[in-house]
């Protein structure tokens, strides 16, 4: 492995494009998350708004018949 590396810092021209690749690679990751946490955040802000809305939520004993 440590040959690997370096052979690639000896030779830059093989250096840049796995670092672009890796560059766009971690972009790519980084910015599905920032989606998927504002999904989340969206979600939240809902359900927040909806409790809020309509009082404590729903009573669980009115769903079941039993009495918790």
């Amino acid at each position: 492995m440590s040959g690997v590396i370096e052979y690639l810092f000896a030779n830059p021209i093989f250096l840049v494009p796995i670092l672009l690749l890796v560059a766009t690679m971690l972009f790519a990751i980084l910015k599905r998350l920032l989606k998927v946490a504002a999904i989340v955040a969206i979600a939240a802000a809902l359900y927040v708004v909806l409790v809020d809305r309509f009082g404590a939520g729903v009573d669980l004993s009115s769903l079941t018949g039993i009495s918790l």
